[in-house]
């Protein structure tokens, strides 16, 4: 959408959120609406021909989606010597910048945050999009929040498209040139060979690796030697953390870190994954599992003193006197009606009740 100079009248800009090279984010509010903006400014001058070129191609992707963890963006305008990029504000910043803060995330916030991650980057692989730069900083956050076992949820957005590319002719379509950031990139782009969409699927494994411990799974004294290293993949769970790791998390790391990317799971593979579906489906929680737990404990007691009760009413004088003069147990038992049954269940109830707190069991 390419609008008059007028139309960065219609904001109110405030604080910097960014910089760059050649130009800067700056949180910006709609005079009319009040709705906050991220707006991306950039110095065409200063940008030259090739930025301009990979903020135009951003921009070319970023009209053609619509999802929900893809950042969105609202409008474009542009003056003589700037390009305005009207964004969607993410003001809890980068991802990376809340992992540096908290030193690494629980298995549960990983999980979250990688199902989001997968759930995009499937969405743009149908469309025949690779972002080929998928990295920390380059996830937003939306927001948080705090879940009921105090584990934080992020609602994050996949942003920076400047390497993105729409592939001709289907999955199979490869590319060439290498591009990325070193870390993140895959055995087969380091070595500029044909590759895929699959390259962002490696992203991903790098990224999770990151999410739980806290470093690369790959690290090297240099960005020569760091190729080598990330070309062999071996990979590795040396770090104290990974002990607390389950190893479903584990296998589906080796999964998306595989050397070959046609051994390497895809993105709606990894959301079809059981480490995925677990939590979406047959998982407890922490809390209903103390609670069913409880409730067994106390269905347990309740039967033990209901059967306590029902020994006592046994042993009965009057009881044995009825077993002698009826001809034994099995003729005595059908004297004790169902009624009689439900006092000594409600007898049974009110002595577990006593004891533990019958009336206290809640799943809230």
């Amino acid at each position: 959408i390419l609008l008059e100079h007028s139309s960065v009248q219609i904001y109110s800009f405030g604080r910097k959120l960014g910089q760059g090279s050649f130009g800067v984010v700056i949180e910006a509010t709609h005079k009319e609406t009040g709705i906050k903006w991220a707006i991306k400014k950039v110095n065409r001058e200063k940008a030259g021909s090739s930025a301009v070129k990979l903020l135009e191609r951003e921009v070319s992707i970023l009209k053609r989606v619509n999802h929900e963890h893809i950042i969105h963006l609202e409008e474009v305008f542009e003056t003589p010597k700037r390009m305005y990029l009207v964004m969607e504000l993410c003001e809890d910043g980068e991802l990376k910048e809340i992992l540096q803060k908290k030193g690494q995330f629980t298995e549960n916030e990983t999980r979250h945050i990688i199902q989001s991650l997968a759930s995009a980057i499937a969405y743009l692989h149908r469309k025949d999009i690779v972002h080929r730069d998928l990295k920390l900083e380059n996830i937003l956050v939306k927001s948080s929040d705090i879940d009921e076992e105090n584990e934080i949820k992020l609602n994050i957005k996949v942003t920076d498209f400047g390497l993105a590319v729409q592939k001709m002719g289907g999955s199979e379509s490869m590319f060439q040139s290498t591009c990325g950031t070193p870390i993140y990139m895959a055995p087969e782009v380091i070595s500029a060979h044909d590759y895929s969409q699959q390259c962002d699927v490696w992203s991903i494994g790098v990224i999770m690796y990151m999410l739980l411990c806290g470093e690369p799974p790959f690290i090297a004294s240099s960005e020569e030697k760091l190729f080598e290293v990330i070309k062999k993949g071996d990979l590795h769970f040396k770090h104290s953390t990974w002990e607390s790791i389950g190893e479903t998390a584990k296998n589906v790391l080796q999964l998306l870190l595989k050397v070959d990317p046609a051994h390497r799971i895809t993105a709606n593979e990894l959301l079809d994954s059981q480490w995925i579906t677990v939590n979406t489906g047959r998982h407890i929680s922490k809390k209903h599992l103390n609670f069913l737990k409880m409730c067994k404990l106390k269905l347990h007691l309740l039967h033990a003193h209901t059967l306590l009760c029902f020994k006592d009413i046994l042993w009965k004088p009057n009881f044995q006197k009825c077993q002698e003069s009826r001809g034994g147990q099995c003729e005595a038992f059908k004297l004790i009606s169902f009624g009689l049954i439900s006092i000594l269940w409600q007898h049974g109830r009110e002595k577990t009740e006593r004891e533990v707190g019958w009336g206290g069991v809640s799943e809230r």
